[in-house]
């Protein structure tokens, strides 16, 4: 049987929730206005559980609401920002002046990003680039850490985990503000 010290150990977290109320109907002009609020909105305050494991390092992206997030969990430490775990961002699918309902806009530009469509600021292509650089650079480091990420890009993140041989404790197609999933792989040096 294999000994747990020799895995290394990723604790992907969902930040906290955003303290920020949508309009329910928005011309495209206000749901992308609305959308860079969001990136910019404070958080609310959360409980993570957190395994009792010596965490080497602590990513965050470069939107605040990881940041603030891990604070609250881990306290004052140093946190290494990278954008390549950013949320994947999006706009309006068209220009409208019509208010439709914010659901909508998010499905349709969802749906852009599915299709690799260039109307949207990333398209599926890139995010799972991003994911892959990403994946490498932790498997490269070979040390255990958490890593505060967004709902929409972790279902991508740990679709790339799966593949380079983590296991993790769980998958969902949405991930809840605060959650956490474990992700383990056998230490080997020198290789991914």
């Amino acid at each position: 049987m294999k000994d747990e010290d020799d895995e290394m150990i990723v604790a992907v977290i969902r930040h906290a929730k955003v303290d920020m109320k949508w309009k329910p109907f928005m011309t495209s002009a206000e749901y992308d206005k609305g959308c860079a609020d969001y990136d910019a909105a404070p958080v609310l305050p959360v409980t993570v559980n957190l395994p009792p494991i010596e965490f080497r390092k602590i990513y965050v992206s470069t939107l605040p609401r990881t940041t603030a997030t891990a604070r609250q969990v881990v306290g004052e430490r140093k946190f290494h920002a990278t954008s390549l775990i950013n949320e994947v961002a999006e706009r309006s699918g068209f220009d409208s002046e019509l208010k439709l309902p914010v659901l909508v806009w998010s499905v349709v530009s969802r749906i852009q990003w599915f299709a690799n469509m260039r109307r949207q600021p990333e398209t599926r292509t890139q995010t799972r680039r991003r994911a892959e650089k990403f994946a490498s650079h932790l498997i490269r480091q070979n040390e255990d850490c958490v890593v505060f990420t967004h709902g929409f890009f972790m279902v991508t993140f740990m679709q790339e985990m799966k593949k380079r041989g983590f296991r993790l404790d769980h998958e969902r197609l949405f991930y809840a503000n605060g959650e956490v999933v474990i992700c383990k792989r056998i230490r080997r040096p020198g290789s991914e």
